[in-house]
Formats: C-alpha cells, sequence, structure tokens
C-alpha cells in the first residue's frame, strides 16, 4: 500500500511538472510572437533600430482635433529604440518629414494640416520632453545627437495640432514619416 502511495505521488509530481513545462513555453511562444509582430526592425551601416508599435515609422493624424500642450502629451506616443552597433561614436538625426509615398497613394495632397498648426514632442532616455512646432523644424530635422560607442537610446514622439488652429475642414489630417539617418547620409531602412 506505501509502494502505491510512493508510485502514485511519483506520477501526479510528474504530470505536474509536465503541465508547467508546456505552460511556460507556450507563454514564451505566444509573447515572442506578440512582440515580433509589433516591433518593426530597421538598420542602417552601424545602427539598429526597432520601433515599438505596429506603425512602424509611420506617424497619422487622423483628424483636426485642436489640443493644448498639455493633452498633446498624452496623445499615442510613437516609440523607438536606437543602438550604436561601432565601437566608436557616430552622430545620429531624427527627421519628420511628410509621407509622400501615403499623400500620393491616398491623393489627399489638399487635406494636410498645415505644418505651422502640427505640433511635436520628443523624450529621449534622461532628458525633458522637447516641444516644437513642425513649422520650426530646419529641414525637417528634430534632433542630431551623439551616440557613443555601443550605447543604446529609446525615444518617444508624440505628434497633436496646435489648440490654435481653426477647424474649416474636417478632412483634414497628417502622413508622417521618421527618418533616422546615420552621420547625416546613411538613411535606416527595414
Amino acid at each position: 500500500m506505501k509502494n502505491n502511495y510512493k508510485k502514485q505521488m511519483i506520477k501526479n509530481i510528474i504530470l505536474v511538472l509536465i503541465i508547467i513545462g508546456i505552460a511556460c513555453i507556450s507563454t514564451y511562444y505566444i509573447y515572442n510572437k506578440f512582440h515580433k509582430s509589433r516591433s518593426i526592425d530597421y538598420s542602417s551601416e552601424s545602427l539598429d533600430i526597432t520601433f515599438h508599435e505596429k506603425s512602424g515609422d509611420k506617424i497619422t493624424l487622423d483628424k483636426v482635433t485642436p489640443l493644448n500642450d498639455n493633452l498633446g502629451l498624452a496623445t499615442n506616443s510613437y516609440n523607438f529604440t536606437i543602438k550604436n552597433n561601432l565601437t566608436e561614436k557616430t552622430n545620429v538625426t531624427i527627421k519628420i518629414a511628410e509621407d509622400t509615398e501615403e499623400i500620393e497613394k491616398d491623393g489627399c495632397q489638399e487635406k494636410q494640416i498645415p505644418k505651422d498648426h502640427i505640433k511635436i514632442s520628443l523624450k529621449t532616455s534622461g532628458t525633458t520632453t522637447q516641444i516644437i512646432s513642425l513649422k520650426d523644424l530646419q529641414n525637417n530635422i528634430l534632433i542630431s545627437t551623439e551616440m557613443e560607442a555601443l550605447e543604446k537610446r529609446d525615444f518617444t514622439i508624440r505628434v497633436w495640432t496646435d489648440q490654435n488652429i481653426e477647424v474649416t475642414d474636417t478632412d483634414l489630417h497628417f502622413h508622417g514619416i521618421i527618418q533616422i539617418l546615420e552621420n547625416n547620409n546613411s538613411l535606416a531602412r527595414r
């Protein structure tokens, strides 16, 4: 009787361990599938860039909603990480440009929100949030910075329409794209 009890206990322990193993493996595969479907990777000569949203490098304002800066900072974010793979410093430039491909595809050249009414915020690891109007960007450059050897940095961009815009056409929208250049010449691509 005691021998049967030991055998039954060993079988139960093995069964529980198998169930826990299957649960752990399943959770791992589900997490990886979800994570990979959301992260879109780009690279240049020495940078690895991972966009953490399904939209990747695309920025979209679907409609004109006038917001003050406090509410604008609570809008959807576009998050990405840049990693310098070199053992030396490199310059990184982040630009916000019109997505001409998407504008042409939609045929909405006349329906774009004017640049002077689009606000952008930029937050990088360990810095305060900067807010700027799209029209104030020189050559569409949001930031130009130097990254240390093997440095990895997170960026968050938010885009909204200025509270001072007069809404005369509710079909106005914005198609933008985040461009990342290494040493001002090599554009990161998928």
